[in-house]
């Protein structure tokens, strides 16, 4: 599955209800609605991405997502190379967008987070 902007926020809701019906899940220029223990039950694996300066939520949403997600697999005894199978945050910089010709963080990520060969390949190689 993925979800960008208000529709990551939709698809992280589905994944705090059901992580079990997705074999991984990307999560684009958002926030973290859903509940984070169904997910780490269920160890689907999640891809955070985000711009660090993206116009509309910033990268703390993604950043403390990561965080909460990480310390919970880590409470339940994952050993840190299992919870990085698990979960990734990826904050992209100012340049990952303007050498590529895209000046707005958030719309921009629409656009190339779905064209770049490491994070699609993340997710469909789950």
């Amino acid at each position: 599955a993925e979800g960008y902007s208000g529709g990551g926020e939709t698809m992280s809701r589905v994944m705090g209800m059901r992580p079990d019906l997705f074999s991984a899940y990307l999560h684009c220029s958002s926030r973290w609605d859903g509940d984070i223990p169904t997910l780490i039950e269920s160890e689907t694996p999640v891809y955070l991405v985000v711009g660090h300066d993206d116009e509309y939520y910033g990268s703390e949403p993604s950043e403390t997502a990561y965080h909460q997600i990480h310390d919970l697999y880590a409470n339940h005894g994952l050993t840190e190379d299992r919870i990085d199978d698990l979960v990734i945050l990826d904050v992209k910089d100012a340049d990952y967008f303007t050498d590529q010709g895209v000046t707005n963080q958030h719309g921009g990520g629409s656009a190339l987070f779905s064209h770049d060969p490491d994070i699609m390949g993340w997710l469909f190689n789950r």
